[in-house]
């Protein structure tokens, strides 16, 4: 080979090399493109990170609020659960005193039943003796009135 077709060979070979060179460029701008949007993603990325961080920082300021409200709550709650508790035994307490009551107005009143039943018995009996008195007396001045109308000769009005 002479050095003519040595340089021409050389010369080739230089611009094979420079083709290689421009692609590895081309290729290395646009792995730089790439990693220019994955850094922005990255930033976009980071931002919504920094803000969502900053609004976990302003509900965490909030924690020591809601922890003293539901302090309160449980306070409440507590003193709210004590007063039911007593209602409820008051309340226990009120219908034992019901049914006793209940149970004494049941016993008068079957009390009462007997005693009204007793009363009208002994009226009852009262009452006939009364007539039998009355009409004891009747009878006797019946005979009487008799006696005299006969004795004076009057007419009975209920003998025609």
């Amino acid at each position: 080979m002479s050095s003519d077709e040595k340089i021409l060979q050389a010369l080739e070979d230089l611009r094979d090399d420079v083709k290689g060179l421009q692609q590895g460029q081309k290729a290395l701008e646009a792995g730089q493109q790439a990693l220019r949007t994955d850094v922005q993603k990255q930033g976009e990325r980071l931002e919504a990170l920094h803000d969502d961080v900053t609004a976990v920082k302003s509900e965490t300021a909030k924690i020591p609020g809601i922890e003293q409200r539901l302090d309160h709550h449980g306070k409440l709650l507590t003193g709210l659960t004590a007063t039911m508790a007593t209602l409820l035994e008051e309340q226990q307490a009120q219908r034992s005193d019901i049914r006793a009551l209940h149970t004494e107005v049941h016993a008068s009143k079957e009390e009462l039943k007997a005693e009204i039943l007793a009363a009208r018995a002994e009226a009852r009996a009262d009452s006939m003796d009364v007539k039998a008195t009355a009409m004891r007396h009747f009878k006797g001045h019946e005979q009487r009135i008799d006696v005299l109308e006969d004795a004076v000769d009057i007419p009975h009005p209920d003998k025609h």
